[in-house]
Parts: C-alpha cells; structure tokens; sequence
C-alpha cells in the first residue's frame, strides 16, 4: 500500500459505522460480528506458578475482565495450563483464557490443547524475531515464506480440530528481520505480518482469528488498523475482527491517556471488537478503564448531518495538514509552528516553562475566532466562504467533534482555504470526560489536524493547560515533559517494572525532550524503543541491559546499579539537566 493507495477504511468518515465483521468464538465468549466489544486483560504470572496464575485470572474475572492472557514463556509453561485450567474450572469460572505465544512453536501447540485461545507473534513464530537485517536478500524473504507456510499450516489445523480460536498478533516493537528488510520500519511491514499468516490461514479454510497490530506509538498503531482493514478489504479477504490495544502505554494518568488517543480513536471510527489497555500497573486496574473507554467511544445510530465530499487526508501515513499562519491573542498559529496550548482566560503569564499557557482565549466569541456550532454552520460557510475573513483561526464546538471537525476542514478544502484549526472542548474534571476527549482529540491529531488546542476543564484551572500538553504528547504531536515509554509487565518479565518505573520517575522525571523505555523483557524492547532515547530492559534474571535508541550501549548490569548507570549514560550524551530545586 503506497502513500497514493485511496482505498477507504471505512465507509464514511463523517459517519462511523462498527466495522462489519465475522464472528470468533472463544471458549464462551463471542469477539466481532454483532458480540459487544469484549474486554481483555493479562496476568503477570508464568503458568508454572500455578496458585499465583490462579489467582489473578480469578481476580480479574471477578473484575469483569472477558478474556484473560497468560504468557507461556517456554514449553513447560505451556505444559503448565493444563493444572491453571483445572483449578481455574473447578472454581465455577468459565472466563476464556488465551496462551501467549513467542520464540516458541513447540509451545503453541501444547497450550493449544488446554486454553481457547493461543495469540502467535508474526515476528518470531518461525523467523528468529531478533535478528540482524545483514545478509537479508529477496531470495530470503521468498524462503521465508514458503517456510511459515510449512510451519503454521499444521498450527491451524490441530487449532481448527481441537476448536481453538488464535490470535495473530503483530507488534511493531518485533517486526521480523525479512520484514524489516522489505518494508522497513513502517505500518506496511506490520500489516504484511498479518497478511502472511492470514493468506495461510485462508488456504487451510480456517477463520477463528482475531488480528493486532499494536505499538507503542498511537499513531502508528492507528494507522496500521487502518490501513489493515483497507487491504482486507481490497484483496477480498475475510473481516476478521481486530483487538486493539496501544502496548508500553505507561502507568497513571499518561497511561491512561495514551491508551485512549490509541484505542478511543479507532473505536470513535467503528474499529475494534476487543480491547486491552496495557498499564504499568495491577492489571486490574486495566478493566475500569478499558470498560470506561467502550461506553465514552460508543457510536451513535442516528444518521449523521455531516455530508461533507472527503478531503484529500491520506489516513495511512502521518503529516501535518498544511496551514496559514495567524496571530491570535499575540501568538502565531498554524504553518509550521508548533501546535499552541491556550487557557480560557482574558489573558495569560507567559514564561519559560514548556508546560505554560501559550495564549489566552478570552471567549469563543474573541475576535479573530470564528466558531461553527453545527452542520448548517460548515454548510453555510461552504457555500458564502467569502463572509469570513481569510485566514482566520477557525473553531468547531458542536457534538460529535470528530466528524465535525473532518467536515470543516472538508469544506476548508473545497473553497480552497487553508485557515488554521482550533480544537476546543469545555469539559468536566472527571475520568470520563477526560478519556472522550483524548480519544476526540488524538483522532483529529493523528489525522493532520489542529493547529492550536484549548481545554477548559470545569472547576479545575490549573488542570486545564497541562491535559492539553499531556493530550499533545500522547498523540506524538508535542514533548513538553519526559516521556516514558513502559511495558504493563507479565511472566516474562525480570524484574520488578511497578517498582523500578516509580524509581526511574523519581529520579529522571523532570528531564525535558527526552524519551526513556522501561521494558521487562527482550521480547518487544529493542523494537518498541525505536522512538525513544533511552532504554532500561530486562536481560536476564536480576541484570539489565541499557540501550540507547535500539543499539544495546551495556549488557548485564546488577539490576541494584542499572538505574545510576542509565542516570550516567544520560549525562555522556549530554541529555541531563540538574532538577530545579
């Protein structure tokens, strides 16, 4: 799929209709089709602990998680699920439970036997995962094929006899070194990941398969959904349903908020039939949220009032709508300036501090402002554009601000006006409001779309600037405090992560521009810190390995001195800066 391919991932882009799909039966649980939007969650535990993996598939069933992962990290793992599965049915829970497969063949097959659901990894089912791109060649890249199709086709088979339902599971953080070396680090290579395994799923006529394509990036896990679901489409394959998810989200409210410009904009766009939200946390604590975000991302029934032609947005790849540039409140906004944070307030303080107000919005009526409230307003300006100055700083503060926003800068385009946007929203200081509107607005972001960003958050001021700074940085449109990038940890995991993220927070949180990966294992690591600085991973039991970007700069450090050691290579690089006091 090239940067010119037109074909739609969805029908309409101002009306979001679910994507149709098959259905997928899992245990007692139903994923796609007309099924509810299923949610998920995953154990910490390897299945050898048996009590402990027990226990928390309980808990989270009680917590209202539908599915629940367990990784299996070596084949006696696998061999493992069968005593977990035991004394997980013999407590009267039926809450359907699937093996999570890497590196590992051999123990996909065992824990077919056992779980209703196996998820295999594209990037290390047959090739070697982590591997180098010397000595790939196109005659490799045509072997390797032909060498997952010799492998995976008896996988389905016994997964098709014994009723199993799988999970082919792309992460972009793992893509596999024939990938790489064909498509680069791109969504094309994740999406032609899945496509391979589906192409041999769809020769053995089995169709018990969910996909992902997650990252920890929202924006490229939202344009590979995407663009997935066009190239099912155009090459007249299956809709299989898609469980999306944004890996490494963090912990916390950046967690949180990550999680929902990922998973809220592709839901608020009819993608998605079930869910996990990955925090750095107890995995309990996922349920709440990932519930919350299915009931504030549901679509409406009603016909939409946007008819607006679609604009020329590639949805497929990332760049910045072009824009005029406007002075408002004293502050150029649009072009290639930053996208601008304001407060809703007659005038602001500016300072240094890259977390301060960048202008004032006294009211929705300030001059300079035009504000569209409705269809018939977009309708209206298309058609009598002359009636608005050109450029002015456009607003659009209706329902529905996904939609409503793609129409403006639809009809922006058809009277050939590039006036800069302003994405508003008035909400409550609440955790509804705030995931809504990080779904709202991480969508439009990650569209191209939005020049400037005003939240007004009810009742709470000093909240209002730093949700839309946090919103910005979520969607990878702007870095205003230090970015940590964190797996949610599961039995693969060497050491501690809750623990060791909140030590690594306290002593490198107030770094400025720079990006730190915390990672529990070698699994998704060097892949998944592709955007960031620095990474802190888990080499073996008790020891850590230190990288910077994806090159390993320190193997095999005591995990008691990993953290001064990752504080020195900071300062070698001339990326520390001393916390004020």
């Amino acid at each position: 799929m090239q940067k010119d391919f037109n074909f739609p991932y969805m029908d309409n882009r101002f009306q979001a209709t679910r994507r149709e799909t098959i259905q997928v039966r899992v245990g007692r649980a139903l994923i796609g089709g007309d099924a509810p939007i299923l949610v998920q969650s995953m154990t910490t535990t390897k299945p050898k602990d048996v009590d402990a993996t027990v226990r928390q598939t309980l808990a989270l069933a009680e917590a209202g998680c539908g599915l629940v992962r367990v990784t299996a990290p070596t084949f006696s793992d696998a061999c493992a699920l069968e005593e977990v599965m035991k004394r997980v049915r013999a407590k009267g829970c039926y809450v359907p439970v699937s093996a999570d497969i890497h590196f590992q063949p051999n123990a996909a097959f065992e824990a077919l036997k056992w779980v209703e659901k196996v998820r295999i990894n594209p990037g290390n089912f047959v090739d070697s995962g982590i591997a180098s791109l010397e000595g790939q060649a196109d005659k490799n890249f045509d072997e390797g094929r032909a060498k997952v199709f010799d492998a995976f086709s008896p996988f389905l088979r016994e997964a098709q006899r014994l009723g199993r339902a799988i999970r082919i599971g792309v992460n972009h953080g793992s893509l596999s070194a024939r990938m790489l070396y064909r498509f680069g680090d791109t969504v094309e290579g994740m999406v032609e990941s899945a496509m391979e395994y589906l192409a041999v799923c769809e020769s053995e006529n089995f169709d018990q398969v969910v996909l992902s394509l997650k990252a920890s990036n929202p924006r490229i896990a939202i344009e590979a959904y995407r663009m997935l679901a066009a190239r099912l489409k155009q090459e007249n394959f299956k809709p299989y349903p898609f469980h999306v998810g944004v890996t490494e989200a963090g912990a916390g409210e950046d967690g949180r908020l990550k999680s929902a410009v990922g998973i809220g904009s592709l839901l608020l766009d009819g993608i998605g039939d079930t869910i996990r939200v990955s925090l750095t946390e107890d995995p309990i604590a996922e349920i709440p949220v990932a519930r919350e975000l299915v009931r504030v991302c549901a679509l409406h029934s009603e016909p939409s009032p946007f008819t607006m032609s679609p604009w020329t947005n590639d949805p497929y790849h990332f760049a910045r709508r072009a824009s005029a540039v406007v002075s408002f409140s004293g502050v150029s906004i649009g072009g290639t300036e930053p996208i601008r944070v304001g407060e809703q307030a007659v005038a602001v303080r500016l300072t240094d501090s890259p977390r301060s107000p960048e202008f004032a919005l006294p009211s929705l009526g300030a001059p300079g402002l035009v504000c569209f409230k409705d269809s018939m307003d977009i309708s209206a300006f298309a058609s009598e554009p002359s009636n608005i100055p050109t450029p002015s700083l456009l607003c659009y503060t209706g329902d529905d601000q996904v939609p409503g926003v793609r129409a403006l800068v639809a009809a922006l385009e058809k009277v050939h006006r590039n006036d800069p946007i302003l994405l508003y929203a008035s909400i409550e200081d609440d955790d509804a409001d705030k995931l809504k509107t990080a779904a709202s607005m991480g969508s439009l972001l990650c569209d191209g779309i939005g020049d400037a960003i005003c939240i007004d958050v009810q009742g709470s001021g000093e909240k209002t600037v730093a949700l839309a700074y946090d919103i910005l940085q979520a969607a990878a449109c702007r870095r205003s405090k230090t970015e940590f990038i964190s797996c949610p940890g599961c039995g693969r995991t060497l050491y501690d992560i809750q623990t060791v993220l909140e030590k690594i927070k306290h002593r490198l949180g107030h770094l400025q521009n720079v990006s730190i990966a915390v990672m529990g294992c070698i699994v998704n690591g060097p892949g998944e810190m592709a955007d960031a600085d620095f990474g802190y991973v888990g080499g073996a039991p008790g020891h850590i390995n230190l990288f910077e970007g994806k090159q390993a700069i320190k193997k095999n450090i005591p995990e008691a001195e990993a953290i001064d050691d990752l504080v020195e290579l900071i300062k070698s690089r001339g990326r520390w800066q001393e916390p004020k006091i």
